[in-house]
């Protein structure tokens, strides 16, 4: 009886033991408390008065500087601005955010990255106007707050219009983080012109910004979002949780559709894929949220390119209407961007007496006098050459041997494993003008191996008053063009000659002749995963790939790189 007792008091002081260490080890791994605040300097405020202070990056005229290590960055002169006078009073304490009235047509901005732990979070903020602004008249963008992990939009809030002058209004909202990952909240405001978007020409203010830890991670019953979303095994270059319409093209030939999968962010939403039947074709996915009832439709469709096809959204730069399919509204303006990412001191630019005539029609790209400017836009493109070409011209003669890295460029960037960071692999630099406002073309070629997402950049740096003078003066881009021309094989048509990859099609293995010190053979899905890789051989087994046509990509160590088309049975 004795002997019984004592089991039965070990076996209870051992499972009181283990829940003890389960507890412990769940309050490690999930130590927030609701309640915690993940911003930095969350109200914008201080109570220091006119002293300059890192904790909140405020210095004495309540200006955000290089130095604010307040956690908040600017964009196009925001700042932050004392409590009183013109501007009137904060929600609360002392500093707001003043987002100017004029942005010019590149917008204002401020933003905070900071790392969240998986879980829900409560967000909220005030904002006030300094005048009654209506959004939808003649308004490009509305004012809104988004929440994004790197470039991937995860949320947008359109900030309430306002009914009354200096009344602050609060918006709050849910942000359901179902990783640990960097998130990063911006409020952004598009400020126009003196002489247009009057209605958003007014000074905007933002206070007492919160992120608040709610409790673990949970779903929405009504979430029909999705966190993957791939083709062959491979994420389709360009996902995002939101974006429901995908353009892929496939290499020339292919005649296999290409197996879609789903995953929604909600392990109990549904998907359901219809696949296409031929090439060309569309492949449909349907999400049903766990609600039953709330529905998402996806599609992708799938095209092979033709020789000639044009890659870029907007390619003329030219309008003569507003649109949103073009980006360029009846002034010129660069809000609506239309394909094209703008960054600093840049616009569109119609044909006038001051900017001068475009190369073709009536819109070109401006860039300003001062400072660093640059225009970008972003494709898929399929493996291929491609022929490029632009026009340039200055509105007086420059020179620019002398400024080394400030040279204006056009820029061909990839990104490889899509994490959104872009590398340039292929640079020029535009024409130095012989005479003012004379158009000049440049072209090239551009040859991408696999299919990836591809970035083009015009840049230019306009120095200052002082130096460099000699970029101090307006450019000018026109008729932008990036098109397909064929298949990519990589090496000369000789080279081709003695090349002979072996079986193909094939079940197996993959020969290579006609290459001497083979460095590297790489196998990579249609979309530009790799898929496998092998060293100094001649030989590579494809036996565990899916069925349907890959890309080939055989190193000799040299800088000479064969790629090709292989159909695994």
């Amino acid at each position: 009886m004795i002997k019984k007792i004592t089991q039965n008091v070990t076996k209870l002081i051992w499972r009181n033991s283990l829940f003890a260490f389960a507890l412990l080890l769940s309050m490690t791994a999930n130590s927030q408390v609701v309640g915690d605040e993940y911003l930095a300097n969350p109200g914008l405020n201080s109570t220091l008065g006119t002293s300059t202070t890192p904790s909140t990056g405020v210095d004495g005229n309540g200006q955000m500087s290089a130095s604010n290590t307040a956690g908040w960055t600017e964009y196009n002169s925001v700042a932050y601005i004392d409590s009183g006078g013109t501007d009137g009073n904060c929600h609360s304490e002392d500093r707001m955010f003043r987002l100017y009235k004029k942005g010019g047509t590149l917008g204002q901005f401020v933003a905070q990255t900071v790392t969240l732990p998986a879980g829900n979070y409560n967000w909220s903020f005030w904002t006030k106007w300094g005048a009654e602004v209506d959004y939808n008249a003649g308004a490009a963008e509305k004012p809104e707050f988004t929440i994004s992990a790197g470039e991937r939009v995860l949320q947008t809030t359109i900030t309430t219009e306002p009914n009354a002058i200096q009344t602050w209004v609060e918006q709050t909202g849910v942000f359901n983080n179902q990783h640990a990952r960097d998130i990063t909240i911006k409020f952004y405001k598009y400020g126009g012109i003196t002489n247009d978007e009057t209605n958003l020409n007014q000074l905007m203010f933002v206070d007492d910004v919160s992120l608040k830890y709610a409790g673990p991670f949970t779903y929405l019953e009504d979430d029909t979002s999705l966190s993957d979303l791939t083709q062959d095994g491979a994420t389709i270059a360009g996902f995002t949780e939101i974006k429901t319409t995908y353009d892929i093209f496939l290499a020339e030939g292919t005649t296999v559709v290409p197996t879609i999968a789903a995953t929604p962010n909600n392990p109990s939403a549904t998907a359901v894929i219809t696949a296409a039947t031929s090439i060309p074709g569309t492949t449909t996915i349907i999400i049903t949220a766990e609600d039953g009832t709330t529905t998402n439709n996806v599609s992708i469709n799938f095209s092979i390119p033709a020789p000639g096809q044009e890659f870029l959204t907007n390619p003329n730069i030219n309008t003569t209407a507003t649109s949103t399919d073009t980006g360029v509204d009846g002034a010129g303006n660069f809000p609506a961007l239309g394909g094209w990412g703008f960054g600093a001191n840049g616009s569109y630019a119609p044909t006038s007496a001051g900017n001068g005539d475009c190369h073709s029609e009536d819109r070109m790209f401006k860039f300003f006098k001062k400072n660093d400017a640059y225009v970008t836009q972003t494709v898929t493109l399929p493996a291929g050459t491609y022929d490029w070409s632009f026009w340039t011209r200055w509105a007086a003669l420059v020179t620019w041997a002398a400024d080394g890295d400030v040279k204006p460029k056009f820029t061909i960037m990839t990104d490889d494993d899509g994490d959104g960071t872009f590398t340039a692999v292929q640079t020029t630099i535009t024409t130095q003008p012989t005479a003012v406002n004379s158009w000049v073309q440049q072209t090239g070629t551009y040859s991408n191996d696999i299919s990836r997402q591809v970035r083009i950049k015009f840049s230019k740096s306009g120095g200052t008053t002082a130096e460099p003078t000699n970029l101090h003066e307006l450019m000018y881009i026109d008729d932008v063009s990036l098109k397909y021309n064929g298949a990519n094989l990589g090496v000369s048509d000789q080279d081709i000659m003695s090349i002979s990859i072996y079986p193909n099609p094939t079940s197996d293995f993959i020969s290579i002749k006609g290459i001497e010190n083979i460095n590297s053979i790489k196998v990579y899905s249609i979309l530009g995963a790799l898929e496998k890789e092998v060293f100094n051989t001649n030989q590579i087994d494809i036996s565990e790939l899916s069925s349907g046509i890959h890309l080939i990509k055989i190193d000799n160590g040299t800088g000479t790189v064969f790629t090709e088309k292989i159909i695994k049975q």
